[in-house]
């Protein structure tokens, strides 16, 4: 008896949902043919991709085709969906980076996985050295773990590097038009230099107003509290106008 594939919400989770017309376009070309050429693929009798193309197939009742594919374990299983995304042409570059780091943290997960089981990080340790010989070495400190993100994303460090700034300091809507593809990275960053230029004026009209206002002890012995606010909003936003202008210097050709 065919047992029907299952669908995991975690694990087609990591997959970037198709835009409207992506999805429309592929149901049409489905239709057309009454037949889907790409089988769908399982691990363990779970979809691990085509889950638009089993949807539509059991839509219309048309027949598809699946293969099973051997992996050792679920978080195997991730990875290796993560990896087949990001060979896929549709993603436009944020998203790219955005599956690169999820598969940049669960390498690291399962790296830390097999160091527990195998009595902790004991370099001495052959069962340990062995262990961890086996599969992908994921890198272990901020900068080369970016660094390999931006290379499994193909996209300069320069282009990673300005879309995270986007990420972590940019407006919700700044974000989700980059995410969409509507905006490039270069540009919206672009606008995020601006916007924390507009920021930090604010401060300094703020110091300019307080300047005149400032108790004859100072304000920092008057208010503390408020100096130290202060200072260091005013420390965070000139730090942040000195990696956006020195992102500015890196690579140019991917925005």
């Amino acid at each position: 008896m065919f047992n029907l594939p299952r669908i995991d919400s975690e694990l087609k989770a990591l997959i970037p949902p198709l835009a409207d017309e992506e999805r429309e376009q592929l149901e049409q070309n489905i239709l057309s043919k009454r037949k889907c050429h790409n089988a769908i693929i399982l691990w363990d009798g779970i979809i691990i991709d085509g889950h638009n193309r089993y949807e539509i197939c059991v839509k219309h009742g048309i027949e598809f085709k699946v293969e099973e594919m051997s992996l050792p374990s679920r978080e195997a299983a991730k990875v290796w969906i993560l990896e087949n995304q990001l060979g896929r042409r549709n993603l436009n570059d944020a998203m790219r980076i955005e599956v690169a780091l999820m598969k940049a943290e669960m390498l690291r997960k399962m790296a830390q996985k097999k160091q527990a089981e195998a009595g902790g990080d004991k370099r001495s340790d052959k069962a340990t050295g062995s262990l961890l010989s086996k599969g992908p070495k994921p890198p272990t400190d901020s900068i080369h773990v970016q660094k390999a993100a931006a290379s499994d994303a193909k996209v300069g460090e320069g282009t990673f590097y300005r879309y995270m700034e986007v990420k972590d300091h940019g407006s919700p809507e700044l974000l989700a038009g980059v995410q969409s593809g509507q905006m490039k990275i270069g540009t919206a960053h672009r606008l995020l230099a601006k916007e924390i230029l507009k920021q930090l004026s604010r401060a300094d009209k703020m110091y300019n107003f307080l300047a005149k206002a400032i108790p004859p002890q100072g304000l920092k012995a008057a208010n503390p509290d408020l100096y130290n606010k202060l200072a260091n909003l005013s420390v965070t936003l000139k730090e942040l106008i000195n990696r956006l202008d020195e992102g500015g210097h890196h690579d140019t050709a991917n925005n």
